[in-house]
Order: C-alpha cells, then structure tokens, then sequence
C-alpha cells in the first residue's frame, strides 16, 4: 500500500472536485439571470443533457474493466498481456463509437422539443444541441480511455489532472457563451471543441510521459476484443444504473411537473454533491490502490485499507451532511439569490439519500476496482429499475418529496447487498465487520432527527444566523464522530508511515 499515490490520487481528485464545484457554481446562475425564463430554460438545458447521457452506458464497461485489467498485468509483471488488453479495448471502443456517431444525424430530424415538453427552445434548436452533445460524448470516450491508462504506471493523479483540465476549459467556455447569452447550440459546440482539443493533448503527453501507454494496434486483435465483451457489459449495466438514478428522475420530474420543477430538484441535488465530493475524493483516492493490492493479491494489506478509509469516510458522512443541510439557505441566497429555491422537506429528505449513498459510494469502489462487479450490477440495475416505475406513481401526487423517500429506501437497499459482496472479496480468513456501517446509521438517523427544528426555521432566520447553527452542528458532529469511528488510528498510521519516511532519507 502507497501511501505516496494514495495522497498524489487525493491532490488530483480534490483538484478535479474543485473544478465541479466550480462548474457547478458558474453555470446555474448565469442560466437563471442572464436568460428570459431563467430557472425553465435551465431545467431544459438538464433535461436534454439527461437525454444523451444513456449513451454514455455504450463505453462505461470498455473503460473501467479494461483499465482495471491492464493495471492488474502490469502490477503481476505482464506487461505485454496488459498491453494487448488495452489495444483490444480500443477496437472494442471503435464500435461503441462508431453506433452513435454513425446514426446521431438522424436526431436531426426527430421532434425532440415535443416528446420532451421543451417550451423554450425551438425543435430544430434542440435536435442540433443533442447532436453536438453526442458528438462530444463519443470522444470524450477515447479522451478517457487513454487518460485512465496512466493508473497502470501508479500515475493515475496525471490522467485525473488532464480529465479536470479538460473540464475547466469546457466550464469556462461554456460560462463565456452562457454570459453572451447564446443558444443551446452554441453551448454545446463549445463544449464539445473543447474535447477534440484536449484528445489531442492527451495523446502528445502519454508519448512523452509514458510511451509504453500509447495503444499498439498490432497488439490487439478482434478475438481478445470479442471475449471482452461479456466482462464489459456487467460495467454497462452499471452505466445503465446510473443514468436510471441521476438523468431518470430528471426526465420523469419534467413529464409529471414540469421544468421549474426538474430546475428546483437538479440544484438541491446539486448542491449535496458538491459537498459529497468530499466523501467521493477519499473514495476515489484509493481506487488505484485497491487495484494494485488485487493484482499483487495482498489480501491483508486490502483489508487495512478498507479499514482505515471506511474510518475517514464514516467521520466526514454525517458532518458533511448535516452541515450541507443546515447551511443549505445560506448557499442559496449567496449563489443564486433566490432564497425561495430552499425548500426545507426537499432538503432533509436529499440530505438522507446524500448519507446513503457516502455509505454507498465507499464500499461500492472495493467491488469496482477489483473487477468483482457482476452480482453487484445486476442488483443495482434491478433496484433502480424499481425505483423509477414506483417513482413515476408516486411524483404526481406525492412530489418530489414522494420521489426523494423511494429514492432513499433503494439506496439503502443497495448499502445491504454491497456489505455482503464486500465480505465475499476477502478470503474467509480475512473477514471485514459491518459494524461500523451500523453504527454510523444510528449517529445518522439521529442527526438527520435533531436537524428537523433547525431546518424547518431556518428559512425565516436571518444568514448570521444560519450559517452559526451550522457550524456549530457540524463540528459537534464532528467530535462525536471522531471518537465514535476511532479516527485515532488512522492518525497513527499516517505518523507511522511518515516517521519511516524520515528514517529513509536520514
């Protein structure tokens, strides 16, 4: 275990969390005062985002096991296996490609803005928009593929690095046009130049940095590609999931209730993940070692770190969330300056799925990273499935109240299942303990209890206020959790792993 890329992989995701929280804070705004029907022309803008975003299931398999495989080779010394994955990938990916590049000129001539209930960009506007979107879909999948290579070489942190850049070249851009106020079109032209551009760079740096990375075409062959397929599609169903959980409910808010609807739930959702990157960018850090730790089959060594980082994420889970709760109004009035968006019941009900899902999130990333994925995207597709159809006869007469409940049991669903998948990664030998999970949902639940007289005032409290409440509920929480979770131990080990370090270079 490394602790040096582990920190390297942090520094990189928190500068790629920045970006997105950057992102996130430029573009809702200039949608909501520099346009007429600010808060329903972005609800669209999402909602045509969600309409392309299923395709992205076409290469999320081809990119996460193929990496994750060629980073096993090379970590058990095989590097040429490793390489002849990856430019088997690649004709694999030519294909994923090939499908919507080849017959996305036909939503040109679809009446998207009426199947979608569009009332504010015109249908031609909407198909050209969604083509563009396409179009920068399909290379950000060969942008990606390429990037993610690094992890093999234990450099994940610079392929993370070119992905954040990209992203902030493509959020600027956007903000400068957004500011000009310029049509659906134009907005996605620009992101979508910005992809082509940093493909380009991607490539010059892997031929400098590590030209062992750059795909041997010669290497691959159609046969490796063709057995590829059944391994990838588990990680499609996964992508599958994911648009179900995150473009789904979007697309059924805007047919039941309508844009300003899909534009108050897309920034409350918002705004809990941006302060759960904390909780992602933790995760996350640790992915590349826990595929390095399966390749060299260091069962022990997996098991410390699946330890150690449930601590630090169980800490930051319910003191990231309630103080997002509570300082939720204030977020609001400060980045939008339309306080009204805060709705307390939406809130507390998202803070619980956010919760959820931080559980979710960390125990999630074993099965991934390791290629233990099937069982796990079969259950999760299932369970979305479900929670959408129950969804979409509850949102009418419930809300999105109704919808965020359903969403929050599915989620915990998932949290039981993944627990028990975790177990079966490690030889019995090696056994893990749920009882910090359980533990962290008694601390959970009763922080989410003690927030509801807080968050059901606070929209009449003036900012001062708010913003005291919070901080004084977060690092309450934060004490509690750090002896709840022995976060003690975490620090030993950092000191331990430093002090050797000094020894080293003395």
């Amino acid at each position: 275990m490394s602790l040096k890329r582990i920190l390297k992989l942090l520094l990189a995701f928190f500068t790629g969390q920045g970006v997105t929280v950057v992102t996130q804070l430029l573009v809702p705004p200039l949608f909501l005062h520099w346009y007429a029907h600010g808060v329903e022309a972005y609800g669209e803008w999402v909602t045509l985002s969600a309409a392309v975003a299923y395709l992205n299931t076409l290469n999320y398999g081809i990119q996460n096991y193929a990496n994750n495989q060629i980073t096993i080779h090379f970590n058990r010394g095989e590097v040429e296996e490793g390489r002849a994955v990856q430019a088997s990938a690649f004709r694999l990916l030519l294909i994923a490609v090939a499908v919507p590049a080849l017959t996305g000129a036909a939503v040109l001539l679809m009446p998207l803005a009426k199947w979608l209930g569009l009332r504010y960009v015109s249908s031609l506007g909407a198909s050209v928009t969604v083509f563009l979107m396409i179009l920068q879909l399909v290379t950000n999948w060969c942008f990606v593929l390429i990037a993610a290579s690094y992890m093999a070489v234990g450099e994940a942190h610079r392929g993370t690095n070119w992905v954040s850049g990209q992203r902030l070249m493509a959020a600027l851009a956007m903000a400068f046009f957004l500011w000009r106020r310029a049509s659906f079109p134009v907005l996605a032209l620009a992101q979508f130049g910005s992809m082509l551009l940093f493909t380009l760079l991607v490539l010059i740096d892997v031929r400098i940095r590590a030209p062992i990375l750059l795909p041997a075409w010669r290497l691959g062959s159609w046969r490796r590609a063709m057995s590829m397929v059944k391994p990838t599609a588990w990680f499609v169903l996964l992508g599958m999931s994911g648009f179900l959980s995150w473009q789904g409910p979007v697309l059924l808010i805007q047919k039941f209730l309508g844009p300003a609807s899909v534009a108050v739930f897309a920034l409350t959702r918002m705004v809990f993940n941006m302060s759960r990157q904390i909780l992602v960018v933790v995760t996350y850090s640790i992915s590349q070692e826990i595929t390095h730790l399966v390749g060299q089959r260091d069962w022990k060594q997996l098991r410390r770190l699946y330890e150690l980082s449930e601590k630090v994420v169980l800490l930051l889970i319910p003191t990231v969330t309630i103080g997002t709760l509570l300082i939720s109004p204030f977020l609001f009035t400060i980045w939008l300056h339309k306080r009204s968006v805060y709705v307390p019941a939406i809130c507390l009900t998202m803070a619980a799925v956010s919760g959820v899902m931080g559980i979710k999130e960390h125990k999630y990333q074993f099965q991934w990273s390791s290629n233990e994925h099937t069982s796990l995207s079969k259950f999760t597709l299932a369970a979305y499935a479900v929670m959408l159809a129950v969804s979409a006869a509850v949102l009418k007469p419930l809300g999105i109240q109704g919808f965020l409940v359903v969403w929050a049991l599915t989620e915990v669903a998932q949290v039981i299942y993944i627990l028990r998948l975790n177990s079966r990664l490690f030889p019995a030998e090696v056994g893990i303990s749920a009882r910090p999970v359980m533990r962290l949902g008694g601390l959970l639940l009763a922080s989410l209890a003690l927030a509801v007289y807080p968050c059901q005032h606070d929209v009449s409290w003036s900012l001062p206020i708010v913003v005291a409440v919070a901080t004084a509920m977060t690092l309450l929480l934060g004490v509690v959790s750090y002896f709840a979770f022995d976060l003690g131990e975490v620090l030993e080990a950092l000191q331990s792993k430093l002090r050797g370090r000094v020894a080293v270079a003395k």
